[in-house]
């Protein structure tokens, strides 16, 4: 699964307390909808049942909101109140659900350092993700028993059976149920998922891990558990074909599909724990799996993208060598012209027109031959030279360097309402370059689409603070990127555009995240590409 692009954040306004109300409003109806699905075959006397998806909503929503476990205790003493089988005395009932509420809090304070929520899940990400999952599960189902235990509930000898049946409950709805959860938070895994689901493939998935439950359970009980192996076969093939995130949904898949086995049949509650620690150690399996997969993925991208760098490199080592002798001559012919020139009377026109024009071509010259070079010692070296700059007169710069390519294709070329920004700290010559390559695309893209939808072609360049960093935004009114296009734009094999090489989006992104920041480009009607640069003080350097 993989990384979005942070947002500004939402400052606060009246209607906080009214998104409080209805976000617990709706965090209340889920759970105690999945724990009244999930109420069957609970332990002899207790009400811990083998399967627990409500545990994962209540961890996901303390992961966001932490202050919300008031609402998760009161919805865990209604679960027990009044869905669970079991009536217990109201002191055991506060004192039980208030330690399995802690459980919940410390897991979901774990969860929060946890690095895999919205950027890729690597091998190390899926390991923690799991250990969590289950140390935290365990925890909760520790505290529970201990608070049983001290309210005479449940005798000394019957404790580890308590712990052990809870910590499968939970377990197997953590790790089941809460990476759905992630998946559904992040717009690069819904659009991932979104993607997956148009492919065939997954659906011959569907309807093989169909077949398999279903063959699975036509066995008489005590063959399912030797059958119940060929279950992991459709989930390996998910995970192997479509990472992580396919690896997520076939796992969810084979949850429902077993639960309505399970509830349409008649189980024993140890038989239906046991199956349920099967179906966890499927789920691992297939997470970790399609963990492995996306980052072998990623490291391939990765490889591809230094490959295409390591050829810009020596592409511009090469200009650099051969266009440096042209640009000094072109440089010193412009001076020379401009000696000339002098010499004609000061009110010839054409005298002042040729100084005017001489001193434009040979600004160029100079501009030109020091942007090949801090390219190819960038390529060479990764090095910037770091200054602190004022970001709103880059911006200006590649607006009107742009202007006259936008009057050509008759494009609205603007720069956008800007808040007063603090000063970064850039290589204004490689900022320049990025700022370039994306308005130049953005002019092109929208150019064409002149005359369709009645929309006129624009760009707007703009720049606003979040955080501690400044986001540039360069939008058009092209035809846009799809979900996929924008997962692939920067690793594209070629350019679109005739004449292309396909390594300008590329060097841009490298540019980017050598200066600390981050660059992408957003899916959607019309083209959105989005950088951010950190702010800060400090003294100027070489990196």
């Amino acid at each position: 699964m993989s990384a979005v692009p942070p947002h500004p954040a939402t400052p606060r306004t009246a209607h906080a307390p009214t998104d409080a109300l209805s976000r617990s409003a709706l965090f209340l109806l889920g759970y105690l909808a999945l724990a009244w699905v999930s109420r069957d075959y609970p332990m002899v006397n207790l009400n811990i049942t083998p399967w627990n998806p409500h545990s994962a909503l209540a961890v996901g929503l303390l992961v966001v909101h932490p202050r919300s476990w008031p609402v998760v205790w009161a919805a865990v003493v209604i679960e027990e109140a009044f869905i669970g089988a079991q009536r217990m005395p109201h002191a055991t009932l506060l004192v039980s659900t208030a330690a399995l509420s802690i459980g919940y809090a410390i897991t979901a304070a774990a969860l929060r350092r946890w690095p895999g929520g919205q950027a890729a899940i690597g091998r190390r990400a899926a390991v923690l993700f799991l250990a969590i999952a289950a140390l935290g599960s365990l925890t909760s189902a520790s505290l529970r028993a201990a608070a049983l235990w001290v309210m005479d509930i449940v005798p000394l000898s019957q404790v580890a059976a308590v712990i052990h049946r809870g910590a499968i409950g939970d377990g197997v709805g953590l790790v089941v149920t809460l990476p759905v959860l992630v998946v559904l938070s992040s717009a690069r895994h819904r659009a991932a998922t979104g993607a997956m689901l148009r492919l065939p493939e997954w659906w011959l998935i569907a309807i093989v891990t169909a077949a398999a439950v279903v063959g699975v359970f036509e066995q008489v009980p005590q063959d399912q558990f030797k059958w119940f192996y060929v279950l992991f076969l459709p989930v390996a093939w998910a995970s192997t074909r479509l990472g992580a995130v396919g690896a997520v949904w076939s796992a969810a898949l084979v949850q429902a599909l077993l639960i309505v086995e399970v509830q349409t049949g008649q189980y024993q509650p140890p038989t239906v724990f046991e199956l349920q620690a099967l179906m966890a150690a499927l789920t691992c399996t297939g997470i970790l799996l399609g963990a492995i997969v996306d980052e072998r993925q990623a490291s391939e991208a990765a490889l591809r993208s230094s490959l295409r760098l390591a050829a810009a490199g020596d592409m511009a080592a090469a200009l650099a060598h051969e266009l440096n002798q042209p640009l000094t001559a072109l440089s010193t012919y412009a001076r020379a012209s401009q000696m000339l020139a002098r010499r004609l009377p000061e009110t010839d026109p054409a005298a002042r027109a040729i100084l005017d024009v001489t001193d434009k071509l040979a600004g160029e010259a100079a501009r030109a031959g020091e942007i090949v070079n801090r390219l190819r010692r960038f390529f060479r070296e990764r090095s910037t030279e770091l200054q602190a700059s004022d970001l709103r007169g880059a911006l200006e710069e590649a607006v009107t360097s742009q202007a006259r390519r936008a009057e050509e294709l008759r494009v609205r070329l603007d720069l956008g309402d800007m808040p007063e920004l603090p000063p970064v700290w850039i290589d204004r010559v490689q900022i320049a370059v990025v700022l370039r390559n994306l308005v130049a695309n953005a002019i092109e893209a929208a150019a064409e689409r002149s005359g369709a939808d009645d929309v006129t072609p624009s760009v707007v360049v703009s720049a606003a603070l979040q955080d501690d960093a400044v986001l540039v935004s360069v939008v058009d009114s092209g035809s846009g990127l799809s979900a996929d296009r924008a997962r692939s734009v920067f690793d594209a094999p070629a350019s679109s555009k005739p004449g292309g090489m396909g390594v300008g989006l590329s060097i841009s992104r490298a540019i980017v995240e050598a200066h600390g920041g981050r660059l992408w480009g957003e899916a959607g009607a019309g083209g959105t590409f989005r950088f951010t640069l950190p702010s800060g003080t400090g003294e100027a350097h070489d990196e």
